[in-house]
């Protein structure tokens, strides 16, 4: 570990797969492949095609999703059905 990082504390730049993400988002992995394709979460993509998401940008949607259902809106992503 380096010096003056917490062993509580996730490395925001650590790279999540789509299901990983979907754990934390609450929503499935078609779901947060979706947020990608309408720019709403960004993603690496890897030389074999790969979408991997920064930690940091799922806790951000992850908190702002959060922040819309304390507002009363709905939990689900804009244009989602359910």
């Amino acid at each position: 570990m380096e010096p003056g990082m917490d062993a509580a504390r996730p490395d925001p730049n650590q790279l999540m797969t789509p299901s990983e993400a979907a754990r934390v988002l609450g929503l499935s992995p078609d779901m947060v492949r979706v947020l990608h394709r309408r720019g709403q979460l960004a993603a690496e993509c890897t030389q074999t095609g790969r979408r991997l998401f920064r930690r940091a940008d799922v806790e951000a949607l992850a908190a702002e999703r959060a922040r819309n259902e304390g507002k009363g809106r709905s939990p689900r992503p804009p244009g989602g059905h359910g």
